[in-house]
């Protein structure tokens, strides 16, 4: 199975699908504001979204054929450098001054989530370092997004500590038993636990050989997460990969996609494998997120995530494990 890689300076922010060339899309990534926009060629844009001139919003302009104009005055500003390329009042003898210019970021797009590089200059095309370089759906896909009232780094433990409050497979319950510690695979913190059918009792807390495992990935550089609901000879049952990332006062950005896998589950219950005949998704990635909930989680993996991610460092050779 892959595990995702790690670059600090490249974040998940939206899905392909959301970023067209009719209207620009809004999003939050680590902290920035940005503008996503596509050309007639499909090429995708990030620019940020605060037009150098009146402050406005960019994404509430229009694209042109010449790149994202201003809706207040008219500006038009070009997705790749961020070079204002008119000025509506200008004379044709008028040249722009190039310090009218938008700031521009480097997009990269894989495997349907388009990446901001962020934090860093020079970024170009990455050929490695994407947090979505290794997943590989198959068949349908299940996607969506959303803004969730919770820190970004509370999220983050909170998936270590207790998956079970952010997100749900259909029909499955998440224990609180580890199936060991957690373990580095390349730039990702991964660990496992034990999960039941929702009607199943619970194992004895001595033993180990829980039907169904829910392994989550996190990767310990930019904003991506991975939860794979596996079965007893951990092979892969549902994939859902996360783009993770701090947005405005204290609140964390999400897209996400996931599958089935064609593996057959022994054992699944009716409703389970009804739910899967009928094409229902597999999983939920909850937008409202109880408090209580997340106040009740016993803090415990995630002590061991500020340590792991501190001693990551981007320059560290990065590796998929199979």
């Amino acid at each position: 199975m892959n595990h995702l890689t790690s670059s600090p300076n490249w974040w998940a922010c939206a899905l392909s699908e959301s970023v067209n060339d009719k209207k620009p899309l809004a999003v939050v990534c680590n902290g920035e504001a940005l503008a996503l926009f596509r050309n007639t060629a499909g090429e995708a844009f990030a620019l940020e979204d605060r037009c150098p001139h009146r402050r406005v919003p960019l994404s509430l302009g229009t694209v042109k054929p010449g790149g994202l104009q201003c809706g207040y005055h008219g500006w038009t500003f070009d997705g790749g450098t961020g070079a204002c390329t008119t000025i509506p009042n200008l004379r044709d003898t008028e040249r722009v001054p190039p310090r009218y210019g938008a700031r521009a970021y480097p997009v990269a797009e894989v495997n349907g989530f388009v990446h901001v590089g962020l934090g860093g200059s020079g970024l170009g095309r990455p050929t490695q370092g994407l947090p979505s370089a290794g997943y590989q759906p198959q068949g349908r896909e299940f996607t969506g997004a959303a803004t969730v009232n919770m820190a970004h780094g509370e999220y983050l433990a909170a998936m270590l500590d207790g998956p079970d409050c952010l997100l749900a497979f259909d029909g499955v319950r998440m224990t609180d038993f580890f199936l060991g510690d957690s373990r580095r695979e390349g730039g990702s913190l991964v660990l496992d636990r034990g999960a039941v059918w929702k009607k199943q009792m619970l194992p004895s807390n001595f033993v180990v050989d829980y039907p169904l495992i829910v392994r989550t990935t996190l990767a310990l550089a930019g904003g991506a997460v991975q939860v794979d609901l596996l079965d007893v000879d951990e092979s892969p049952v549902v994939t859902v990969l996360m783009g993770v990332s701090p947005s405005r006062r204290g609140t964390t950005s999400l897209c996400w996609r996931g599958f089935w896998h064609a593996v057959r589950l022994a054992g699944a219950p009716l409703r389970w494998r009804s739910a899967r005949a009928l094409g229902k998704p597999p999983f939920e990635v909850f937008d409202d997120i109880k408090g209580a909930a997340i106040a009740a989680l016993l803090v415990a993996p995630s002590r061991e995530l500020e340590a792991a991610r501190t001693g990551f460092t981007a320059s560290a050779p990065l590796r998929t494990a199979a």
